[in-house]
């Protein structure tokens, strides 16, 4: 495991965060910086954004469960919002399949039962590599949650690769990004994300919606972690937050 001095993380108000969703002995600690980013907050909602690693499932998937299980109590599902953003395009569905084996959003469930433990939550998950779905989960974040955002908690779940194809930016230099605070240059790093196990679509997705227009991009925390898969690439954590 390996730390990065990076910038001072900043809390409290914040409409959306970007938490990891490593095991928590590697990341749960960036993952509580990420949500104490948005701790003075009491929203209605939550909308959690998540990739699917299996990659066997293609589309963008709601759940159709009421609650979702946590070691601390249940979770609420929005229903009526859910419901909504299936309507808007037919590659978003109820599909609970992906949900019951996928970690993505799972680890991040606890954080939110304890912080806003009457809050419904909208899971999300992005399943395959087809671009496409950035953009049609974007269109349909935008409708349905333009005019909620500002009782709305965006959490993408997301870790962060060494470095990726398409737009050689390597996992350290997203602390400078945050730091900086620059809206455009976040957007610009994002714009060619795509569906994959590490969640940058999902983040990708937001970022196109237009739902975080006139937030700052900011650290969540000073630190960046990292750890060697078994397959010997390497997978690194950080929290960033927007306010």
């Amino acid at each position: 495991m390996q730390a990065f001095a990076g910038i001072p993380g900043r809390g409290g108000t914040a409409r959306a965060v970007i938490a990891p969703h490593g095991a928590w002995e590697l990341s749960g600690s960036l993952a509580g910086a990420a949500f104490s980013a948005a701790a003075g907050r009491m929203p209605s909602r939550v909308v959690l954004l998540g990739p699917v690693h299996d990659g066997g499932d293609l589309g963008i998937f709601l759940s159709g469960s009421r609650y979702f299980q946590t070691p601390l109590g249940d979770l609420s599902v929005d229903r009526e919002l859910s419901v909504r953003l299936v309507a808007r395009d037919p590659l978003i569905r109820f599909y609970d399949i992906p949900h019951l084996h996928e970690h993505s959003i799972e680890v991040l469930l606890p954080f939110i039962r304890y912080l806003f433990p009457e809050t419904a939550i909208v899971p999300i998950l992005m399943g395959g590599r087809n671009p496409e779905h950035v953009g049609i989960l974007a269109e349909a974040l935008y409708a349905v949650f333009a005019e909620k955002v500002a009782d709305t908690l965006f959490v993408v779940s997301m870790n962060l690769a060494p470095g990726r194809a398409g737009n050689g930016i390597a996992a350290g230099q997203y602390l400078g990004l945050f730091g900086a605070g620059d809206p455009e240059r976040i957007k610009a790093a994002f714009a060619g994300g795509q569906p994959d196990g590490y969640g940058y679509g999902c983040a990708c997705a937001l970022l196109r919606s237009g739902l975080l227009e006139g937030c700052r991009p900011n650290l969540a925390s000073e630190r960046l972690l990292g750890a060697e898969e078994k397959d010997g690439t390497a997978v690194y954590y950080g929290a960033f937050s927007f306010v």
